[in-house]
């Protein structure tokens, strides 16, 4: 089916139930997987082929401590395939009834947009293959957004589609509209030891905004609103290891439309590239309630800053002063956590005197290290944040990362 207001870019992941050739001594069972997290390639990769394996260390309480590289035909891959694999969790391995830890390889086969996560038994084993796709159909509401919905069908051994869920979302409004043309996909059935099989599938959905220059024509119209635009979803920048070091400030013209979608987003300020670029990315997912003008819902822009300073982020009104930490305090994990590589965002709302009034998880990799985090972040204290000499209020998110591997 084609759109001419919408094109997602389709991709097609195809996750197993199981870890491949565990190692533990005198293990009796093998890791299951209890969560797992299919690999994200961005544009420049999202249709490379290649292998991908991974050695992983799991320990006695089913979570990742490492994982090496041990085969690849294609270095472009790795970083995907390596983020994705420490955000699982697992039953562990069980020897003599007791949970052990173990090690397993586990493969990613990319191929055209499509990730298969299971090594072949035979050389005619196949993957499930796409023969019939069908695209999202958006109402008028949708067509502004620009975002990501990626989801998981399972496929019995005819290739029909039995079941749809959602494994991640930019926006939710979004789900059910993918959900309902997946729901439609005609696939050529995996094939195991030479007879067909069901399987799992995970697909990525890949939105682009068409509607900017319509929007920009209503709000020169509505240069004056009688209610502003408010934020109701607000996702923080993704910084890799080596922005979240760095420091730089981005002011955004956000172009909202009538139902409170980002349609597009304007640079008006910036003093670091990489991490505009973040902020920007980060955008196009909020949500807002949007602008009034004589009781309706209209269009209309929103100039937002971004403030970073070594990893802390302010997305308030502009101050002159950044807040600055002044006490820390890490977080205490448990045995369990102790060696696990992965990360929580927390939101800490200071008041006038840089002291914690409320924290809160905005995201993370594991909901186990949640709790400890946010804990241990609310004792935390800062130098407050400045505003025309005057020390206010402020809003910052503290990226925590654990074990990260060079």
């Amino acid at each position: 089916m084609k759109t001419k207001k919408h094109s997602p870019n389709l991709g097609i992941i195809s996750l197993c139930a199981a870890l491949v050739l565990p190692f533990a001594a005198g293990a009796n069972s093998v890791p299951t997987p209890k969560k797992t997290v299919a690999p994200h390639l961005n544009e420049a990769i999202s249709q490379d082929a290649g292998e991908v394996r991974i050695l992983v260390d799991i320990n006695e309480y089913g979570f990742v401590t490492d994982a090496l590289i041990e085969d690849s035909t294609n270095a472009a891959l790795n970083q995907a395939a390596l983020a994705a694999i420490y955000q699982w969790t697992f039953e562990p391995a069980v020897a003599n009834g007791v949970a052990v830890p173990s090690k397993a390889i586990q493969p990613f086969y990319f191929n055209d947009g499509s990730i298969v996560m299971e090594t072949k038994k035979t050389a005619s084993d196949r993957n499930p293959i796409a023969k019939s796709r069908v695209a999202p159909v958006l109402s008028p509401d949708l067509k502004n957004i620009t975002g990501e919905v990626v989801l998981q069908a399972s496929l019995d051994s005819e290739g029909r589609v039995e079941a749809v869920s959602v494994k991640s979302s930019t926006h939710s409004e979004l789900e059910a509209v993918a959900g309902a043309a997946l729901a439609q996909w005609k696939f050529k059935p995996a094939i195991k030891d030479g007879e067909n099989s069901a399987s799992k599938v995970i697909i990525p959905f890949s939105f682009k905004g068409t509607g900017r220059e319509a929007v920009h024509e209503i709000v020169a119209k509505n240069a004056k609103v009688d209610a502003a635009p408010v934020a109701l979803r607000q996702p923080t920048p993704e910084l890799t290891r080596e922005l979240r070091e760095q420091r730089g400030v981005a002011k955004l013209k956000l172009t909202v439309d009538e139902y409170g979608y980002v349609a597009a987003v304007d640079i008006v300020e910036s003093s670091n590239e990489a991490l505009t670029s973040a902020a920007r990315d980060a955008a196009l997912q909020w949500k807002f309630k949007p602008a009034f003008k004589d009781g309706a819902a209209v269009a209309s822009t929103v100039v937002q800053p971004f403030s970073f300073n070594g990893g802390l982020l302010t997305a308030d009104l502009p101050v002159d002063t950044m807040p600055e930490v002044k006490r820390s305090k890490a977080p205490k994990l448990p045995e369990a956590l102790a060696q696990v590589q992965g990360y929580v965002k927390v939101r800490l709302n200071l008041d006038a005197r840089g002291n914690v009034v409320h924290a809160a998880c905005t995201k993370s990799s594991h909901d186990e290290l949640v709790a400890p985090t946010v804990e241990a972040a609310k004792s935390w204290s800062f130098k407050p944040a400045i505003r025309d000499g005057e020390k206010v209020p402020s809003t910052v998110v503290v990226p925590f990362v654990f074990n990260e591997r060079s």
